[in-house]
């Protein structure tokens, strides 16, 4: 991610350049960049969306459902869940179990 940073160097409104800086939104790193003379700060497009994408779903209740593959049960889960975390096929996730009624499960 910080090899990426070179390119969030942009001109501000301003007028000065800014450098480029990683923020810490919601859980999410994102990429960006601030500008050291009016503290204005610009957002990578790729990681704006991506943190908009999980506030949309963020306090919502979905839907997964259980389905069987070979001797395994699957859980199936939304793809506005797949979208906002960037999951992807074969990722590797680990479970919780806090009570008989809860699962958690942690990227």
């Amino acid at each position: 991610m910080k090899d990426d940073l070179k390119k969030e160097v942009i001109k501000c409104i301003c007028g000065e350049w800014t450098k480029p800086k990683i923020f810490h939104i919601e859980g999410f790193d994102v990429r960006g960049s601030e500008c050291s003379k009016c503290g204005e700060a610009y957002l990578n497009g790729e990681d704006a969306y991506k943190l908009s994408e999980f506030r949309k779903i963020k306090d919502a209740i979905l839907e997964g459902k259980i389905s069987k593959s070979g001797n395994s049960y699957v859980v199936r889960l939304p793809i506005d869940v797949i979208k906002a975390l960037g999951l992807k096929i074969g990722e590797k996730v680990k479970l919780s179990v806090k009570n008989p009624h809860e699962i958690v499960i942690s990227v």
